[in-house]
């Protein structure tokens, strides 16, 4: 029945009353519309609210909305995203206020209920009402590990400004003690900038005091041609990374990298002038190990094309510095000319190298070593390659086969280096491109002498239908004309008169399976140096199984095996087992297993590893994270250690 007050200018509904607006939906009983006040009223109602993302659902004992003010407030309340008869998820609240002028909802007294079981009280939370951000504490995350114990991360949100934010955390470690984190971030027209930092004032566990981290990131974009990099890293001990889960920036696992760098681009090159140096972050390294300080390095680059001509010019300028071992200086400039002949059937490429080095060493603090030292070598490399096609038919299908023969010649004439330091030089890591590289170490102390003839033959099957590679067998082998003389250090020449074989391989099975495999064959011994080897299944982005076989001969023989499996629409499982063969014992197991649906998902990955293959004692860590749709997400750690476990993850969308 619907009443109408004249004197009062109200509308009464004693049962059944609807309001309707294009976000928001309540239906209850005893409404009433003050049509001077412009406030509507239900009692005992059930309503439906409308976000640019999430339809809220739930009951109030009172509903209270005020047109005038743009605002409205539920007592005795219920409210979920998850559109179900049983919702997964619910919260309770004892008063909830929501004004559309600030944009910001307050709740009071709140329960947070899975299913019907309540596991989380708060008696205040503030909370944005639009996709806008606002300030306020966000969800917590919560693991476990051996290390650190029950790790417990409270955070809080401060909106300082459309470009500028800020979170601050509160970690309390039940092994460790209560860590405090920030985080603030810069994002302008031209440069953006992020800060952290982490502090514990005690460890527990450890007898440094304090703990701490330091990480300032900046970029900045000063015109079209010129932009500037800084970052600015430290942690207080060697242990820090290891201890906390800490993922700085690092030039490899053992280093923290520390730069700052202006870059220039233009039609004459590319301009790098840098200051660089390295901090150690793990106590298996030598502090004397850590890599030479660069203050300052100047890079240069130049290359044009003039088809079929092309030209480049690399320069360099740097100085070296390290404790106890003083400084030096080493310029370097590399002119380098090349011509490339195409046809439909193959190529040829000759390409001439000029490096000129020289050295400064008056500071440096080595009594072998010439004050002043410069060196000139050339190289040349001849390449060239064929491509010869013919149709083939195989199993009911057709495809095009190729037999692709390249020949590859270097030459560079022998210079002994031996009383040139090593900056930043080693040997190049063997795979399929170091048969074609013009020098055989990295770095610029040394320019191995050079003599040889790399001869590959490739074959390769395509499918007609589609143009997919089907097959692809390649076999490449160095031969050398003469012995190699330079070393890193002063020792015997490598006399072999060829490189070990090297083979590569990949084999489409059909449209799910497919193998690669990468060998290295000595004949000289008779025995394989090393090998990869990686069989995958792939039904579906989410629906793969990938098993590898790693071997070095006397460092490592490994095999793995990794997985993502969706059971149905709902269930994912994953896992990643290494297990090491030299010594007998697993290396590295993780199992994990995710729920999803349109409420939540929830996620729980356990990881038993070891540090070193050696280590005898092995770790244990759980994670446990939800993710409420619509609420937010409770963690995020274990979707960064699935996606650097195995490789095709892929997190929820949430995330």
């Amino acid at each position: 029945m619907l009443r109408y007050q004249n004197a009062l200018a109200q509308v009464m509904i004693e049962e059944g009353g609807l309001f309707a607006s294009p976000k928001l939906v309540v239906q209850g009983r005893e409404g009433r519309y003050d049509l001077s006040a412009q406030t509507i009223d239900f009692k005992q109602a059930d309503y439906l609210m409308r976000t640019k993302t999430h339809t809220v659902i739930g009951s109030a004992q009172n509903v209270h909305f005020d047109q005038k003010q743009q605002n409205s407030s539920f007592e005795q309340l219920t409210w979920t995203t998850c559109a179900r008869q049983s919702p997964a998820w619910h919260l309770q609240a004892q008063q909830l206020t929501l004004d559309q002028q600030t944009q910001r909802g307050v709740a009071r007294n709140i329960t947070f209920n899975i299913k019907n079981i309540p596991v989380l009280y708060l008696p205040y939370f503030s909370f944005p009402t639009t996709e806008a951000r606002q300030s306020g504490f966000l969800t917590p995350m919560l693991h476990s590990s051996e290390k650190r114990g029950l790790d417990l991360t409270l955070p809080y949100y401060w909106n300082i400004a459309p470009n500028q934010d800020a979170t601050f955390s509160l970690r309390p470690m039940s092994k460790r003690g209560i860590m405090l984190e920030g985080e603030y971030r810069y994002l302008g027209a031209r440069q953006s900038a992020t800060l952290n930092g982490m502090w514990i004032d005690k460890d527990n566990k450890s007898l440094q005091s304090p703990r701490w981290s330091f990480k300032f990131d900046h970029r900045a974009q000063l015109n079209q041609q010129w932009r500037s990099e800084l970052l600015l890293q430290d942690v207080s001990d060697s242990h820090f990374v290891e201890d906390y889960d800490y993922r700085p920036n690092v030039y490899n696992q053992w280093y923290l990298e520390r730069y700052a760098r202006l870059i220039g681009e233009g039609r004459y090159g590319t301009l790098i002038i840098q200051g660089q140096d390295y901090q150690r972050i793990s106590p298996k390294v030598s502090a004397s190990s850590t890599p030479y300080r660069r203050l300052p390095q100047v890079l240069y680059h130049y290359a044009k094309e003039h088809q079929p001509f092309h030209y480049a010019l690399n320069a360099e300028a740097i100085r070296f510095e390290a404790p106890n071992k003083g400084s030096a200086n080493r310029f370097d400039v590399q002119g380098e000319v090349g011509y490339r002949l195409n046809r439909s059937y193959g190529y040829f490429e000759p390409k001439l190298r000029l490096k000129a080095t020289h050295y400064d060493l008056s500071n440096f603090n080595a009594t072998h070593a010439k004050p002043q030292q410069t060196r000139l070598l050339p190289t040349l490399s001849l390449d060239g390659g064929l491509t010869l096609e013919r149709p083939l038919q195989w199993g009911g299908a057709h495809f095009t086969q190729t037999i692709e023969p390249r020949l590859f010649y270097l030459y560079t004439p022998y210079r002994n280096q031996d009383d040139l330091p090593l900056f930043d030089t080693g040997l190049a890591s063997r795979s399929w491109q170091w048969l074609f590289a013009p020098n055989r170490f990295i770095g610029g102390d040394r320019i191995g002498d050079a003599n040889q003839l790399t001869t590959v033959l490739t074959t390769r099957l395509y499918k007609d239908e589609d143009g997919q590679e089907k097959f692809r067998l390649s076999l490449g082998q160095i031969q050398y004309f003469a012995d190699r003389k330079v070393n890193l250090t002063a020792s015997a020449a490598h006399t072999e008169g060829k490189s070990v074989i090297v083979g590569e391989g990949f084999y489409q099975i059909d449209r799910h399976w497919d193998i690669y495999a990468l060998s290295f064959w000595d004949t000289a011994k008779g025995e394989n140096q090393r090998d990869v080897i990686d069989l995958r299944y792939k039904l579906e982005d989410d629906r793969f199984i990938s098993l590898g076989h790693h071997y070095y001969r006397n460092r490592y023989n490994q095999l793995s095996l990794s997985g993502v499996w969706r059971i149905n629409p709902q269930w994912r499982v994953f896992a990643r087992q290494d297990y090491s063969k030299t010594f007998d014992r697993s290396l590295n197991s993780l199992l994990g297993v995710e729920y999803n649906d349109c409420c939540w998902a929830w996620r729980l990955v356990g990881k038993h590893y070891r540090d070193t293959p050696q280590s005898a004692k092995a770790n244990n860590a759980v994670y446990l994270e939800f993710v409420f749709k619509g609420l937010g997400n409770m963690g995020n750690r274990s979707a960064a250690l699935l996606s650097q476990e195995i490789q095709g993850f892929k997190p929820l969308k949430e995330e």
